[in-house]
């Protein structure tokens, strides 16, 4: 059964309690080789915008690829693009990003050749990077 009220689930940050700057993130030395979960990448400043969201097996990958991809680049001109995961359980993965699509609307709504949502999922509430 799910909740009812959005989950507060753990998104990662620093060890200063900072959320990662994309650019400045090295996946392969934050142990996210392998590691499933969903991610998140948005900017901050005086137009903060919700970038991505992205359900992954493989986060390393997935983080990687959107540091070398265009469409985010395009982002990290006006302001630094931020990122954030949390090692969600595969069969929550789709429906945690699936919500987070929904509520959030990043601007770009294709899914990356890393990534997989399935749209028939059922959304789960989840309470987004804060």
């Amino acid at each position: 059964m799910l909740p009812k009220a959005p989950v507060d689930i753990e998104w990662q940050r620093d060890e200063r309690g900072y959320y990662y700057r994309l650019l400045r993130l090295r996946p392969a030395e934050a142990g996210l080789t392998g590691v499933g979960g969903v991610y998140v990448l948005w900017t901050r400043g005086i137009h903060p915008k919700w970038i991505y969201v992205g359900a992954t097996d493989n986060l390393g990958a997935a983080i990687g690829q959107a540091r070398d991809t265009q469409e985010i680049l395009a982002f990290e001109g006006r302001s630094s693009v931020y990122v954030t995961w949390s090692p969600i359980r595969p069969e929550y993965r789709d429906g945690v990003a699936l919500h987070l699509r929904n509520t959030l609307t990043p601007e770009l709504g294709q899914v990356f050749p890393t990534d997989h949502l399935k749209a028939n999922e059922t959304a789960i509430a989840v309470l987004p990077p804060g």
